[in-house]
């Protein structure tokens, strides 16, 4: 039993396999199932057009039968399908009395239409009327003798109407019947050439449009290029103007430093005070630092080596600086202080003094960088200057 059970379930896998491996091998190619999608519904379009609305139908209804949302498909199925109701009910089936070439018809499209239908009596009917009109009419003849066989005992009646036909007139009609089918495939034929034609010129077109993306994509880009190139040049020169206008700038305060006086003459009981000013600076000094203050950290820097550097000339040659500013201590203490150690503490004076006109020009408070290296600086000088004095 359990053999049996085995057997049965092995060989229902390998058919489950073998059927898997032949849908995925008829599985129709995408692409071919567009171009099938596409030439249908351009014959069921030029159909339409063109008024054979029952061609139209049945192209449309191939479209459907592979994708029913396939663009418009259901509008021109309704369409078609409504037009051929009209046609048939206004003009195939005259209700009023009036004959068929009244109302305009193409009795032979009309015939035939219904004679591939089966509704003999109404395909009878059509090409009787074009009897009525050319009684040697040969394709009639032989369509009318093809319904009255098909309707049998009932057509009997209208035998005097139809006549004899020979059987050469037979052959005769059918070789017109062939000549009017190679007519639809050459028509057919040509559709098709067309539609190839077409999907042609749209993939050339298409191409075309990506070619000149990538040629404006290229062009942007060395715009691009050029402008930046354009920006950095500007940058450059912007900078350089502005250079020298910072090297005239100090030129000319250079210039008007030398040209001033020196120092003022001071009295030795100003020693003290320059002294305490100087140590009060330092004191707020390193409280600023303590608690983040770094403008006030900075400024408090700089006030204080400019009091110390005072009290020392004060001190040793009775003279002072000039001005509020300063801007001409760093010159006194280099024409009268003589010691070893002078020239480096001069330099910091200098870097202190040139640090306090930047920030002056620019109108702004002292980043902590700016305040850390004044500081450093300044606690140098003041060391400097107080292992000099008493």
């Amino acid at each position: 039993m359990r053999n049996t059970l085995k057997i049965a379930v092995l060989w229902a896998t390998g058919a489950f396999l073998a059927f898997s491996a032949a849908a995925l091998a008829a599985k129709p190619d995408a692409a071919g199932v567009r171009k099938e999608l596409a030439v249908h519904y351009y014959r069921g379009v030029v159909n339409f057009e063109a008024g054979r609305f029952e061609d139209a139908l049945n192209e449309f209804r191939a479209v459907s039968s592979i994708d029913p949302y396939y663009k418009d498909t259901q509008k021109y199925i309704s369409q078609s399908m409504s037009r051929l109701e009209q046609y048939r009910e206004d003009l195939l089936l005259p209700k009023d009395g009036s004959s068929y070439e009244t109302k305009g018809v193409d009795l032979y499209f009309l015939g035939k239409m219904y004679f591939e239908k089966r509704d003999y009596d109404r395909a009878l009917e059509a090409f009787k009327a074009i009897l009525d009109q050319n009684p040697g009419d040969k394709f009639a003849l032989y369509y009318a003798e093809l319904c009255e066989q098909a309707l049998g005992p009932k057509a009997k009646k209208d035998s005097a109407v139809l006549g004899h036909r020979s059987r050469a007139e037979e052959v005769m009609g059918m070789e017109k019947e062939v000549a009017y089918m190679k007519e639809d495939v050459s028509a057919q034929e040509d559709m098709d050439t067309f539609l190839e034609e077409k999907a042609q010129r749209r993939a050339d077109r298409d191409e075309m449009i990506r070619k000149k993306e990538r040629q404006l994509s290229r062009q942007e880009a060395l715009l691009e290029e050029e402008k930046q190139g354009y920006l950095a040049e500007a940058k450059l020169a912007k900078k350089a103007k502005k250079l020298d206008a910072e090297t005239e700038k100090w030129r000319r305060m250079k210039d008007e430093i030398s040209s001033r006086k020196p120092g003022i003459p001071a009295e030795l009981l100003e020693f003290p005070v320059y002294m305490n000013k100087a140590a009060a600076y330092y004191q707020n000094m390193k409280d600023a630092l303590r608690t983040s203050r770094w403008n006030s950290a900075g400024l408090s820097a700089i006030e204080a080596s400019l009091y110390a550097c005072d009290a020392v000339l004060i001190y040793y040659y009775s003279i002072k600086s000039a001005y509020p500013e300063h801007e001409n201590i760093a010159r006194l203490m280099a024409d009268r202080v003589d010691r070893e150690d002078a020239e480096e503490n001069i330099l910091r004076l200098r870097a202190i003094l040139n640090m306090k006109t930047i920030v002056e020009d620019e109108d702004r408070p002292l980043t902590r960088t700016e305040a850390l290296f004044l500081v450093d600086k300044a606690e140098r000088l003041l060391e400097w200057c107080r292992s000099i004095l008493p």
